[in-house]
């Protein structure tokens, strides 16, 4: 798995190295167009369509259950066809479609018929890409985390410009502008190039004991991710308390997405240099510091370099998690590795997110201390799963 990244390739159908990074970039930049006006502002157009705060609550969760269902399915699927990008284009585009129905639906049961119908195709899609960019970075014709930095570089823009749109055109707009999203994922989609079927060989890790190291591993990393549950979903509500302005919040948000581009243009290097364990341990601790500081209301001075630390808890782990999986699955695996990895994560970060209702009822701000918390099991396991799983140190992308 030790290719130079940059290396050529002059097998005939191949597309240059400079070109592949541009056009992966592309479609990580695509996909989260869509994503970054989803996330904000869909409960706006369900508030919009005239639905209730418990039936916002139902249609919020119909697709992450549809995530569950079809996650795991679309791995198998894209391993079995041997076409990782033929999948993508075609996901993509049902995507679009189901999108396309959602704007137009306007009673409760089809709304959730066409959330489910999107979310089956839409939520799987990020990890197959992950699937298809680890590939090209095991093959040294590409940067995973260049490409993935601008993703979140999407979805910060995407945030912003949608809502200024949000205000010129009406909560109405927010699928429409999904759609509009999707539409340029399908065709970053289809310009790239399709993935030689790969042949099928023994996996690089092998035996019991291994074998729980890589699922030890990867439970960390889930368990470090689960521990944002609680300050996606109350964060500004806690600094709006404190009585930061909208702009302020916008701004420490922006600050946190910053820092984890950086961390996504240089990661490579870092997870080459210490490998995935590491980084999951190093964003496990950065969980503990962060959610135990957040715990007791700070200052802005003090939210800055909080906000920072994003950097080690969501994009290092995020990145040490998809190279685990790629070091320690073969290639012809790929799809089903890392959209099992992602089930996973979908589990936990699920059930936090049940949990930080309550939590946030009963203790506010001291909530994030059960943040820390799992933060702290996610580096124990990291550490667990470095020891469970000893093997030379490789490259990768």
């Amino acid at each position: 798995m030790v290719k130079q990244v940059g290396e050529g390739d002059d097998r005939p159908g191949r597309v240059p190295v400079p070109a592949l990074g541009l056009r992966l970039s592309g479609a990580y930049a695509a996909f989260f167009l869509a994503m970054g006006i989803q996330v904000p502002y869909l409960p706006l157009w369900f508030q919009d369509r005239g639905l209730g705060p418990e039936a916002i609550g139902i249609a919020l969760a119909v697709p992450m259950l549809a995530r569950l269902v079809s996650t795991p399915l679309l791995g198998l699927l894209s391993d079995r066809l041997g076409r990782p990008k033929a999948l993508l284009a075609a996901l993509a585009l049902a995507a679009a479609c189901g999108m396309a129905m959602l704007a137009l639906s306007v009673d409760f049961a089809a709304i959730l018929v066409t959330l489910a119908f999107t979310a089956l195709a839409w939520m799987p899609s990020l990890s197959l890409l992950d699937s298809y960019a680890s590939r090209q970075a095991r093959a040294g014709r590409a940067d995973y985390g260049k490409a993935r930095q601008w993703g979140s570089a999407s979805f910060l823009v995407a945030n912003l410009v949608g809502g200024a749109l949000l205000g010129m055109l009406g909560a109405g707009s927010v699928v429409l502008m999904m759609l509009a999203g999707q539409l340029a994922y399908v065709l970053a989609t289809l310009a790239l190039p399709e993935l030689p079927r790969p042949e099928p060989r023994p996996a690089p890790i092998t035996g019991r004991r291994a074998r729980l190291g890589v699922l030890a591993g990867i439970v960390a990393a889930a368990l470090v991710q689960a521990s944002h549950a609680t300050l996606y979903a109350f964060a500004s509500v806690s600094w709006k308390a404190q009585g930061y302005s909208l702009a302020t919040i916008g701004v420490l948000w922006a600050v946190g997405v910053a820092a984890e581009m950086a961390l996504f243009r240089f990661g490579t290097r870092l997870v080459v240099r210490f490998g995935p364990h590491v980084l999951i341990a190093v964003g496990g601790i950065a969980a503990v510091v962060r959610f135990a500081a957040m715990a007791t209301d700070p200052p802005l001075a003090v939210l800055v370099p909080l906000q920072m630390l994003h950097a080690f808890t969501f994009a290092a782990t995020f990145l040490a998690m998809v190279e685990l999986v790629s070091r320690s699955v073969s290639e012809h695996r790929s799809g089903t590795g890392q959209t099992a990895a992602a089930w996973i994560g979908s589990i936990l970060m699920s059930s936090a997110n049940v949990a930080s209702g309550p939590l946030w009822a009963a203790f506010g701000p001291m909530a994030f201390l059960v943040s820390s918390a799992i933060g702290l099991a996610g580096a124990l396991a990291a550490l667990l799963a470095a020891r469970l799983q000893p093997h030379s140190s490789g490259s990768g992308g």
